[in-house]
């Protein structure tokens, strides 16, 4: 059955039609789509109309402009993209799997991440891969994949973006720290409303509101919290925290990870939010390179370690 209600050979249209539509949604262009695929346009337009009507509803508005996706395209593709991505991959598995992890690879991230973690990974793409360069850049805005062209992204909460692949890497629980000096000096909060009597040091990003959210008795509570010293990097904030500056609110495997875990002690433990989940992201319409892959592995191992 197709997500339309309607039933559809696949071979009535073919692989190649949805591989078009993929590329169509993910570019919202035609000739955007028939230029990355090296086809002509007329011949991307044909396919998704014979898809189009295989399906028996439309599933692109086109603009003088731009393309759009009607309700029912948002849907198919939602439906299609995993298992393009998988029957994709399985195929390039076969026929690159002797194919030299060579040239530029492009990976952006979230600061907070990117800072924290992946450095390990970085380091030994390139040691293993003398033939391999990487451009990784870090932003907390949402990079458009395609447009911008990145092979690879990493995300964090809950992905919007229907189109692409992901590969969960675990689960990322933002906990309290605080130097013993401080707790000795200003006690230790036994609660979250404890707050109230502490500095908390603040990373913007992450509140961005002034408050904090905490899990307790099976709800979720939001504490407003105060401080006199607002940053935007997480290993500025560990710092202050170590110099006894405040209480420091981040994620536990990037604490645990650096030297800031030696120094800090945890506070509110059973209050710990639930933890959100950390993804790797690629387009599922394009070729994955070899390089993207070999990343990918790496980073899944070096995270796999951590204690989410």
């Amino acid at each position: 059955m197709c997500p339309m209600g309607g039933t559809i050979e696949v071979g009535a249209v073919g692989l190649g039609a949805v591989v078009l539509f993929v590329r169509v949604a993910e570019l919202r262009s035609f000739r955007g789509a028939a230029d990355a695929l090296g086809v002509p346009r007329s011949t991307v337009s044909r396919r998704i109309g014979e898809l189009e009507r295989a399906l028996g509803t439309r599933l692109l508005q086109r603009t003088t402009r731009r393309v759009e996706l009607t309700g029912a395209g948002k849907t198919y593709l939602r439906a299609c993209s995993p298992a393009l991505g998988t029957i994709l991959e399985a195929g390039r598995a076969l026929s690159t799997s002797s194919e030299e992890t060579a040239g530029r690879l492009r990976v952006t991230a979230p600061v907070t991440f990117g800072e924290g973690l992946l450095g390990d990974v970085v380091a030994e793409c390139l040691a293993r891969h003398p033939q391999m360069s990487i451009e990784l850049m870090l932003t907390d805005r949402l990079v458009e994949l395609v447009d911008e062209k990145f092979d690879l992204g990493f995300r964090s909460g809950t992905l919007r973006d229907t189109s692409l692949v992901a590969h969960e890497l675990g689960r990322a629980q933002l906990r309290c720290f605080a130097a013993r000096e401080y707790l000795r000096d200003r006690g230790t909060p036994r609660a979250p409303r404890d707050l109230l009597r502490h500095d908390c040091i603040l990373f913007a990003p992450m509140a961005p509101r002034g408050h904090w959210t905490f899990r307790s008795r099976g709800r979720t509570v939001e504490v407003p919290v105060r401080g006199r010293l607002v940053v935007n990097s997480i290993p500025l904030a560990l710092d202050a925290a170590v110099r006894g500056l405040g209480i420091v609110r981040a994620p536990g495997a990037l604490v645990a990870g650096g030297p800031a875990g030696k120094q800090l002690v945890e506070v509110l433990d059973t209050y710990a939010p639930p933890p959100r989940p950390a993804y790797a992201v690629h387009p599922s319409g394009g070729r994955v390179t070899p390089a993207a892959r070999v990343f990918l592995e790496i980073a899944k191992r070096h995270l796999g370690r951590l204690a989410w």
